[in-house]
């Protein structure tokens, strides 16, 4: 979801262009946008991972084994794959006015001599959250009351 959603329930066009973004990076990469696997105490979504590896020039490593990018020779395929996860960036950067419209990112898919912008950062991407089940925390319990009325 986005985060201008997520923050203040505003749902725009630039929300539905980060949900586009979010499908374009899990097509490509097969990974949920949800916690990582490797830690089940880690909150590192696809996303961050993706910008990440993006960063290091690295994106290839993750790309969807299912997409058996192995049998194809052709080094095109592999460009439009990283092609794909740089329209996804760029839907889903932080600020939602640098994110392009639907159009625009379907333009920039399928215009493959089209010089792409470099994408900002995606949200939460310095944010680091562990979750901790060794300190009890007295506002996380659970608790119920009961409440009986009699008439007067």
């Amino acid at each position: 979801m986005a985060p201008e959603y997520i923050a203040h329930g505003q749902l725009t066009e630039k929300a539905d262009v980060f949900s586009f973004g979010v499908l374009l990076l899990e097509m490509v990469t097969g990974r949920q946008n949800n916690r990582s696997k490797a830690s089940p105490y880690s909150v590192d979504s696809s996303l961050t991972i993706v910008w990440k590896h993006f960063q290091q020039l690295t994106v290839d490593e993750l790309f969807d084994p299912n997409l058996m990018l192995h049998n194809y020779s052709n080094i095109d395929v592999t460009k439009e794959n990283l092609r794909v996860v740089h329209v996804g960036l760029l839907c889903t950067q932080e600020i939602p006015s640098l994110r392009p419209s639907v159009s625009k990112a379907i333009e920039m898919l399928v215009m493959k001599e089209e010089h792409l912008p470099t994408p900002t950062n995606p949200p939460y991407i310095y944010e680091t959250v562990e979750l901790d089940d060794n300190h009890p925390n007295p506002a996380s319990i659970a608790s119920t009351s009961q409440s009986t009325f009699y008439p007067r």
